[in-house]
């Protein structure tokens, strides 16, 4: 498994950001999370300046020293802000953290990580935000609605006195056009005043003169850049798309693979044209606001090429993920998503989160190129619009053993939930990575459509990364809790790879399962309200052996049983022990039948199987020769005895008796039989939670077992 992360992350609050004064400081919130002790940060400021004429005074920015005497995880503090010339700012913070000791594996006693933040300054004031472009449009939007048209104040004061939100459709396309073009016309007059004042700047965004004829048919073609760098542009999709023409004629409709055509009404025709991020009636990006939720948009003049490359551009990012990903979902899936969902973007706080109450995907700033995070979301989305998975205790995850980790409160030391949360988060690794292996984008986005689950900040660095196809590195993590196995267990059922079993022990190492995407989601999670692995795995096991995990409780001995059943219990059980959720028996060295032997794949303290039915079977599987139920954990031999993560138990006399009972007639000296472990883990032992998991299967395994001689 290849890990790269970095348990470090950084918000500066630019959401509510106000006008300040040219020379005035302002203090910006910002909150540094570490995820290990640590007792010193330092955050320095370098900045890239619009015009290089500017003085290195022209905007001033103090560095930060914290210091951690508290061991505390989150430390909030504030950047002190000064602007003393007009221009276009773009900051880049560089955050160095001393840990309190130095990571074991690495040797590293330190963490890094950056945010950036932009800002506009012009006409004796400025304004923050994520990017400058960003600063510039919140300028304008201020501006704007400081200074309304009649229809305009209407809008506004219906907002005001209604909180409308456009999911309620109280504002039609029209109407957010409307405040769209309003916004778009005072941010042309800035940029035409700024331009005159200081000429370098914005030369895409000035109206060009076009020449177009009447009936003509022309073609808007609109791209989205997919990185902050703004050198790769590819075709907006699906986007829908107003054009207004100075003679009043208006032409609707929606982008196709980046273009939209109409018939020019007359000779010299000049036009503004508005993209709002709204696919069709399925869902819309927007930014929250307090009086109305407001549909991202950008717009143009008079161009047939338009490359967004405003305040707006990231978001168009997050448009085309969610886009592909509901198409992707409906061909894949057969899953249709419910009418006008809203995803938020420029969202409060560092995490990006699905949230079931009001059925929102919330994408937070650093996010917005890194489309595995998006899947992931829309993963959670999909998850609770199908009641695939009930909802799971939130909060802080680190990927590995849940039920240890001291961050989230409600999780430590509580089984239910803890191994509640790895499957969720697991599953929503899983699912997304797995839609966008069908994604338009794959080879045009980065890490799209490849086996990993990659975090990147939006200057391209990649803080985590989990490879979801290892199939030979140990892991740090295994278990019901472990997040990290999770992921990768449910990636290995639905992969049309074969990929060797290596980590459980046992001679039998293929991989026969292969479930496709919409198979498995619509038979085993759809509709089922999973709670944890261990739901998961009574489903897959009664899709794909065709029977319930308790029939061999209940069969008698000396009853006919089915081979091939058998065997693809045996095929399940693999991958399950592969991830430590399981068991499995070492059959790679002969053992004889008189001591079984088996083990599981776990770290973490909780609490794990702790009662085992153990099945014996003929050498072809064909008769339950024994059982032996409800084997509990002991110090003396008649118990299972466990020593770590490995379990032992000694037949008992009257085992072997019945057993050479059943095999009486049998000529042979030496006999096989197989043999066949449930583990369940009743949780008993847990601190809180306490709920039974299991039962999981073994592998089948081989034990020679030898008739006494007669006396």
């Amino acid at each position: 498994m290849s890990i790269i992360s970095n348990p470090i992350s950084a918000w500066l609050n630019t959401q509510d950001s106000k006008f300040t004064p040219i020379g005035k400081s302002v203090l910006i919130p910002l909150e540094l999370e570490v995820l290990e002790d640590w007792t010193e940060a330092t955050i320095d400021f370098t900045c890239i300046y619009s015009d290089a004429n500017h003085a290195s005074s022209a905007i001033e920015i103090a560095p930060i020293i914290l210091k951690n005497h508290k061991e505390q995880s989150i430390a909030k503090t504030e950047v002190n802000l000064t602007v003393c010339e007009d221009g276009f700012y773009d900051v880049e913070a560089k955050i160095t953290v001393i840990l309190t000791d130095a990571d074991s594996e690495t040797g590293e006693d330190k963490l890094l990580t950056t945010f950036s933040f932009g800002v506009f300054s012009f006409q004796g004031k400025y304004i923050y935000d994520f990017s400058s472009q960003a600063a510039l449009d919140k300028y304008a939007k201020v501006e704007a609605l400081d200074k309304p048209n009649k229809q305009i104040k209407t809008l506004i004061k219906l907002a005001e006195t209604n909180k409308i939100t456009s999911s309620d459709n109280k504002f039609t396309l029209d109407q957010m056009a409307e405040i769209s073009r309003h916004i778009f016309a005072e941010r042309q007059k800035i940029e035409a005043l700024y331009n005159n004042q200081y000429p370098s700047l914005l030369r895409q965004s000035q109206p060009f003169s076009l020449s177009l004829k009447k009936d003509l048919k022309a073609t808007l073609k609109v791209r989205w850049p997919i990185s902050n760098k703004k050198t790769t542009f590819l075709p907006l999709d699906k986007a829908y798309i107003v054009v207004e023409g100075d003679d009043d004629s208006r032409f609707k409709g929606e982008l196709n693979n980046g273009e939209f055509s109409f018939i020019v009404p007359e000779d010299d025709f000049t036009f503004t044209a508005t993209v709002f991020a709204l696919y069709s009636d399925k869902f819309g990006v927007y930014k929250e606001d307090s009086n109305y939720d407001e549909i991202i948009t950008t717009s143009f003049s008079n161009r047939l090429d338009y490359d967004i490359t405003d305040g707006t551009a990231p978001f168009w990012s997050v448009f085309s993920a969610v886009m592909d990903l509901t198409d992707i979902s409906k061909k894949h899936l057969n899953f249709d998503r419910e009418k006008n969902r809203i995803v938020y973007v420029d969202i409060q706080g560092d995490s990006c989160f699905y949230r079931p109450k009001n059925q929102t995907i919330n994408i937070n700033a650093r996010r917005y190129y890194n489309w595995d995070v998006i899947a992931h979301e829309f993963g959670h989305a999909i998850a609770h619009e199908t009641s695939a998975i009930a909802n799971a205790a939130g909060g802080s995850h680190s990927g590995k053993n849940q039920y240890d980790y001291s961050r989230n409160s409600k999780t430590l030391n509580n089984k239910k939930r803890s191994i509640s949360l790895a499957f969720n988060e697991g599953y929503g690794t899983w699912v997304g990575i797995r839609l966008l292996k069908q994604s338009a984008y794959v080879n045009k986005m980065p890490y799209v459509g490849d086996d990993f689950y990659t975090k990147i900040e939006n200057d391209g660095f990649v803080t985590y990364s989990l490879d979801l196809k290892d199939h030979t590195t140990r892991y740090e993590a295994y278990g019901e809790d472990a997040e990290f196995c999770i992921a990768p267990l449910l990636w290995q059922l639905s992969d049309q790879n074969k990929n060797l079993n290596t980590r459980a022990l046992c001679s039998y190492k293929t991989d026969p399962i292969s479930y496709s995407l919409g198979n498995i989601y619509n038979k085993i999670f759809n509709g089922k309200k999973l709670e944890s692995i261990s739901d998961f795995y009574k489903g897959i096991f009664t899709d794909y052996v065709g029977i319930t995990v308790d029939f061999l409780r209940s069969t008698e001995l000396g009853s006919a049983v089915n081979q091939t059943t058998l065997q693809k219990i045996h095929n399940l059980a693999m991958p399950f022990a592969e991830f430590g959720v399981g068991i499995n028996i070492d059959d790679t060295k002969p053992q004889k039948i008189k001591k079984l032997e088996w083990s599981q794949l776990k770290t973490g303290s909780l609490p794990g199987h702790d009662q085992f039915d153990i099945y014996f079977f003929t050498n072809n599987l064909d008769t339950l020769v024994y059982k032996l139920l409800d084997q509990k954990i002991g110090k003396t031999k008649k118990y299972v005895q466990q020593k770590g993560t490995n379990y032992t138990y000694t037949l008992q006399k009257k085992d072997i008796s019945k057993i050479e009972s059943i095999l009486s007639d049998k000529k042979e000296k030496e006999q096989t039989l197989y043999v066949l472990i449930a583990a369940t883990a009743t949780g008993k032992a847990a601190t809180k939670g306490q709920i039974e998991t299991g039962p999981y299967f073994s592998n089948l395994a081989q034990f020679q077992y030898t008739k006494p001689k007669k006396k």
